[in-house]
Formats: C-alpha cells, sequence, structure tokens
C-alpha cells in the first residue's frame, strides 16, 4: 500500500501532528478551535508534505486545523540513533515520542483507524490491538523532512500474530505487514497537493516499500534503506529526503475478510553510519519470500 492511500484511508493528515509541535514550539502556524469546528476540507495529500481534508481533528486534547507548516519548519539531520525503546512513556498515553520537538529530531508514533487499532505502552513496548475492517496500519511521523543519509536502515524487534474475529471467510492473512519510507520524490508538489508541500510528484505518487513476516514472538528485524523499492516516480529510496515511515496490515476489502491483530514493537533505532553497531546474533533482514508480490500489489495501488 502506498502512504497516500493509507492516509487516505485512515483520515488523517501526519501534517496534523507537525502542525501541534508548532503551536508549542512556536516553529509555525496553524488554527485552532474549541469545538473542533471549522477545519478545512482538502485534496488528498501524500503524507508530511501534502494535506488531507480533515474537517478538524484532534491530537493531545487540541483541535487543530489541517493545513501543514511544511515545508516553513526546519529539515532535521538526526543525531541520536535510538529513537524509541518505550521505557518512559507516562502511563496512559496514547502516542511515544522522541525528540525536543523544538531543536532535535522530533516525531512520534500513530495508528489508523484510531478507533479500531488501539496502541498500549504500559509493558514499555508499543504493543497495538484490534480489527482490520478497512486500510489499517501504524508508523512514525516526523517534525519535519529529515535527512537520514548518516544512516543505512531501520531496526526494530517486531513480532505479532492475526487471529479471526468471526467476521471472516476463513482467509485470514499470513502475519505480515507492508512498511515504507515517504520520501519528497514521491509526494504530491505544491501545486497538486493544494499547499505547501516537500513533495516533487505530480500524480500516480508511492513511495518505496518492502513486506516483513511476523512471528508471535517478537524478533529483531534489519530494513537497509537498499531494500526498499517500488516508488514512482523514483523506485529507490533517498535517505536524504525523509518525512515518515509507515507499516500497512494486509486488506482485500470487504466485511468478509475482518481480522484482528496483535503486534508489539520494540527498539527502534537507525542503523549503519552514525549509529552503534548491531548486537551480536540478532538484527535478521526478514521478508521478501512469500510476501514480495504482496508487496508489490500494495506498491502498485495509487488510488
Amino acid at each position: 500500500m502506498s502512504f497516500r492511500r493509507a492516509a487516505k484511508s485512515a483520515g488523517i493528515s501526519l501534517v496534523l501532528f507537525a502542525s501541534v509541535a508548532a503551536l508549542v514550539t512556536g516553529c509555525g502556524s496553524s488554527t485552532s478551535t474549541a469545538n473542533g469546528t471549522g477545519g478545512k476540507t482538502g485534496a488528498a495529500g501524500t503524507g508530511a508534505g501534502g494535506k488531507l481534508g480533515l474537517g478538524g481533528a484532534g491530537v493531545g486534547g487540541m483541535i487543530v486545523d489541517a493545513g501543514p507548516i511544511l515545508p516553513s519548519c526546519t529539515p532535521a539531520d538526526p543525531t541520536m540513533a535510538a529513537l524509541l525503546d518505550f521505557n518512559a512513556v507516562m502511563a496512559g498515553a496514547t502516542q511515544a515520542q522522541f525528540g525536543d520537538f523544538f531543536a532535535a529530531f522530533s516525531g512520534g508514533t500513530y495508528e489508523y483507524p484510531a478507533a479500531a487499532i488501539v496502541s498500549d505502552f504500559s509493558g514499555m513496548t508499543w504493543h497495538m490491538t484490534g480489527t482490520v475492517a478497512d486500510y489499517s496500519g501504524f508508523g512514525l511521523y516526523f517534525v519535519c523532512k529529515a535527512n537520514l543519509s548518516a544512516y543505512t536502515g531501520l531496526q526494530l524487534d517486531i513480532g505479532g500474530t492475526f487471529t479471526s474475529n468471526g467476521m471472516g471467510d476463513g482467509g485470514i492473512p499470513a502475519p505480515r505487514v507492508t512498511v515504507g519510507l515517504a520520501q519528497v520524490a514521491d509526494q504530491l508538489d505544491t501545486a497538486h497537493a493544494g499547499m505547501p508541500s516537500w513533495g516533487t510528484c505530480t500524480a500516480n505518487c508511492n513511495s518505496p516499500s518492502r513486506a516483513i513476516n511476523l512471528g508471535a514472538t517478537p524478533v529483531t528485524v534489519n530494513l537497509p534503506w537498499t531494500s526498499f523499492s517500488g516508488g514512482t516516480p523514483v523506485g529507490a529510496l533517498d535517505p536524504t529526503a525523509i518525512t515518515s515511515v509507515f507499516f500497512s496490515f494486509p486488506w482485500r476489502g470487504g466485511s468478509t475478510s475482518q481480522y484482528t491483530v496483535d503486534v508489539t514493537i520494540d527498539n527502534i533505532m537507525f542503523t549503519g553510519g552514525n549509529a552503534p553497531p548491531v548486537d551480536a546474533g540478532s538484527g535478521a533482514d526478514v521478508g521478501g519470500g512469500g510476501d514480495a508480490s504482496d508487496a508489490a500489489a500494495d506498491r502498485a495501488s495509487t488510488d
């Protein structure tokens, strides 16, 4: 699945999170209302550089207009390899964050649809449960465009199971997720997004992605930048211009294709370059195989 479709299906814009950060730090501007009305309804965008109609949406109890601050924010060059180990997430938090939302590379977690996929951090991990009954997934938003070229890939511990919820037809997909990185070259440009955007794509925009298999017990997975492909119009990943990381669950469509998910993630970090070495015996590059065609099919979906 492309990031564009995922965000459209979620009815959210990752720009929203950046707008909230701007309101807190004074790095940009947005509008807010007390009752959630007055939000703009916009054409589909392409993640953190685009615009998605929200009609007003809330983050952290604040109702924020869907208009982005990008590309007026300052692009980031991450200096820390470790992003999230979830050991210090506040009790009751609905998202985990990294950075200071001011000078350092910053962002946090999200999942969609919010009512269907629920995050819990009480076990000092990112534990997501819920029902896939539409395009669904999760990811990491960045407050601004990031240059990740100091590193060679992403590493995380991930595992999970898919089970029937009684609404399926027995065709529960094999446990896997498609992971992608939203990059500037494959995001809609300002003219087509309808507002300022980092993007340079004009149509049929898709982000480079790849599929990874899930086991019931989390394992450490390495995702080198070179393993991502299938973007349009630029197929390969350019780590110098990344705006988010997204994961999507398999979805065939239709009410008879529902299933439940139970996924756990921990120890999200960058690898290679400025990052510390991967522990011996970990860091398997998991994926491909029978899932490659599924990932390609997801990438081919452009809406």
